[in-house]
């Protein structure tokens, strides 16, 4: 959900009132912007099957997600991710391994350094794979 406003009064995406005052609707993902009454109606998340208001899902390629499931599938998109381990839990030995084995799919190992201003935290950088070979090849 995302408060923006605009300089005339928006209509609501799914009934079609129109807002009082420029700006009180909010927006919603994938939808526009939509009344109060139709922000808090409840929908169904396609993936987990969970029931959730509107303001609170997003619709992402044509599907409705609740905000956790949004969150993984935007996670598909990104070119780069970080994985953080705790040289406290487990041996830095351990940790390149794991780091090294279980990756997440689609994705290549290009890093494993200390965090930032930390003496026990290591990051994995993964990038996608697709990515990796392009600007390798």
């Amino acid at each position: 959900m995302q408060h923006l406003t605009s300089k005339t009064p928006a209509k609501c995406a799914v009934c079609g009132d129109t807002e009082s005052s420029p700006g009180t609707f909010p927006m919603v993902i994938g939808v526009g912007r939509v009344c109060m009454n139709c922000g808090m109606a409840k929908v169904r998340c396609e993936v987990c099957g969970s029931d959730v208001k509107r303001l609170t899902s997003s619709k992402f390629q044509g599907r409705i997600l609740c905000l956790n499931d949004h969150m993984k599938e935007v996670e598909k998109y990104k070119q780069h991710i970080l994985k953080t381990f705790d040289e406290e839990l487990e041996p830095a030995s351990l940790i390149f391994d794991k780091a090294r084995k279980e990756g997440p799919e689609g994705y290549t190992l290009l890093a494993v350094r200390r965090a930032r201003n930390s003496t026990h935290v290591w990051e994995a950088e993964y990038e996608k794979t697709e990515i990796f070979l392009m600007r390798c090849s």
